[in-house]
């Protein structure tokens, strides 16, 4: 039965890319401009460094910035500070890997990974800063306050589940296995980390191509405008920086889209966990009640 869904759907899209080849050519481009003009040099670097610091064991080192926290809780994991710190500010997809990798090691449980990977696998703040406020926005509100709309379902969330499983020995650390990554070689972490980011591309051009279809259709704008701000995440946030909405309307729902990340993301995400077997489903519905919780804090906070 799924062979079948499948099989229609894939002669459903390529009618729909016959039907309109020039959205489709369109979308298709603008998805690989974003992937090779800002995703490639800006995220593949940060896969190789994961890749080196895993095989040389040198993440631990991260932690020493937190040495009086660790002095207070000397059985927290001490990958804890690096997934936390790299997977805030490098953003999509690279906390998933981070999350996965450190699964597979036995660092994290799976259930330790799967609540991080929707505290850590966020838009990056420099990408927020830099295009949604700065390009969008034109600077014309408080960056921390948005910075605080955007964040702070997850850094509740973190601290809800620090309390809820506060003795159930929760990130602490835990035998590890051998690390996969100390069997590999500086040419297998090279070709692995641009095998995901090649992935990665697939999938931008992919939902780029869905997101400018959409565009195609004024029969149903509201149906139209929340499937491109779903779709990908550049993409929704260009199309809503463009319509006419109040300015506090356009905040909220800006912060809304940057929270959610868009189903591009999450299907990046999936792509590079798959060896963990984190669930997206979870992941995808806990984005989705961080994206409404943001969204209203953003609306209420810029009125």
């Amino acid at each position: 039965m799924k062979k079948i869904q499948y099989q229609l759907f894939l002669l459903f899209f390529t009618g729909i890319l016959l039907a309109f080849p020039q959205y489709s050519v369109e979308g298709a481009r603008n998805g690989l401009f974003l992937w090779s003009g800002t995703i490639v040099p800006t995220l593949l670097p940060f896969l190789l460094l994961t890749g080196f610091m895993n095989k040389y064991q040198t993440l631990h080192y991260v932690s020493w910035l937190f040495f009086p926290i660790y002095r207070k809780f000397p059985a927290l994991n001490k990958n804890l500070a690096y997934t936390l710190v790299l997977g805030f500010f490098c953003g999509y997809p690279l906390g998933g890997k981070i999350i996965n990798d450190l699964v597979l090691s036995g660092s994290y449980t799976k259930k330790e990974g799967q609540s991080l990977l929707a505290v850590c696998n966020n838009v990056s703040p420099m990408f927020t800063i830099g295009y949604t406020i700065t390009l969008i926005l034109h600077s014309k509100i408080s960056v921390p306050r948005f910075l605080f709309c955007l964040y702070a379902p997850n850094i509740c969330y973190f601290f809800l589940i620090l309390r809820l499983h506060r003795n159930q020995g929760f990130f602490h650390t835990h035998q590890k296995k051998q690390l996969i990554s100390l069997q590999k070689t500086i040419d297998e972490i090279i070709f692995d980390s641009l095998r995901s980011i090649f992935t990665i591309g697939i999938y931008i051009m992919i939902f780029s191509i869905g997101a400018n279809l959409l565009t195609a259709v004024h029969s149903f704008p509201l149906i139209t405008n929340l499937s491109i701000g779903c779709l990908e995440i550049t993409t929704g946030i260009t199309h809503f920086g463009t319509l006419a909405l109040s300015f506090p309307q356009k905040i909220s729902a800006l912060c809304a889209i940057s929270s959610f990340g868009g189903l591009c993301s999450i299907a990046q995400t999936g792509s590079v966990c798959q060896k963990s077997g984190l669930s997206m489903v979870s992941y995808t519905i806990t984005k989705a009640f961080f994206a409404c919780i943001s969204g209203f804090l953003a609306f209420f906070l810029f009125s």
